[in-house]
């Protein structure tokens, strides 16, 4: 086994609350910069940057896990992760299925742009990303898991479109073996989840300040699960490497 300093929740330029410095390279540069050997992209309801980024991760030798954050129709964050990149877009197109056709407005909301591995913008996504699925919170966990991923409810205490404060409880009988928080601690309804910690971040100041170690076998849906149970002798933690100041900036 070995301990992998990972960062699951990490949004490039195509999410429309990301900045467009959030290209491949500066995502994984400053991964690679803080010691992060372990990465998501989680864009909102969609796959579509996944393969740029493990491709320049597999460059830099950073492991990668495929994942998007969806937000249900409860207005609820929800991460999926997939080891392989055809479950992650079969996936991925069912929850576009899902999505509103309400078009982006980029002044609004901000730019939806997908680059290639030069970096070269190649696709402007029409459709707001930005949108609750017409699918609820149960429905989608189920959903991931059928599809051999990994849910993991994102920022569970932060208002809004967190768990406990969008639902005010975690509905039985879900597979939740990990939940990320903002806090120290889970909430208490979150008592059957191990805690995690991710960045979140939207400008490539912020990649990696917060972090979980995760000791286990290899970067997989898999082991994530096993370290959750701390089965084996695997285990996790969680690290805040950087303050929320020093992880800013002013955004025009």
């Amino acid at each position: 086994m070995r301990t992998y300093v990972a960062d699951l929740h990490i949004h490039t330029c195509l999410s429309p609350c990301a900045d467009l410095s959030m290209s491949p390279r500066a995502i994984v540069r400053a991964a690679a910069e803080r010691g992060i050997d372990l990465i998501a992209v989680t864009d909102h309801n969609t796959a579509r940057m996944t393969d740029v980024v493990a491709r320049e991760a597999a460059r830099q030798g950073i492991a990668f896990l495929y994942g998007l954050e969806l937000q249900t129709q409860e207005e609820v964050h929800l991460l999926a992760y997939f080891d392989a990149s055809p479950p992650a877009h079969a996936f991925a197109d069912k929850i576009y299925a899902q999505l509103p056709d309400r078009p982006n407005v980029p002044e609004a909301f901000g730019d939806q742009v997908a680059v290639d591995d030069a970096e070269k913008i190649v696709y402007v996504e029409p459709r707001l990303l930005l949108n609750s699925l017409r699918l609820d919170f149960e429905t989608a966990v189920a959903w991931i898991t059928d599809a051999g991923g990994l849910a993991v409810p994102a920022h569970v205490d932060r208002e809004p479109y967190g768990l406990i404060t969008q639902l005010g409880f975690v509905p039985p009988g879900l597979d939740l073996p990990l939940a990320e928080a903002d806090g120290d601690e889970l909430p208490a309804a979150c008592h059957d989840s191990r805690l995690v910690w991710s960045s979140d971040s939207h400008w490539p100041e912020a990649v990696g300040r917060r972090v979980t170690h995760f000791t286990m076998n290899a970067p997989s849906v898999a082991e994530l699960r096993l370290a959750a149970s701390g089965a084996g002798g695997r285990t996790l933690s969680v690290e805040r490497r950087l303050s929320p100041e020093a992880a800013s900036r002013r955004r025009t």
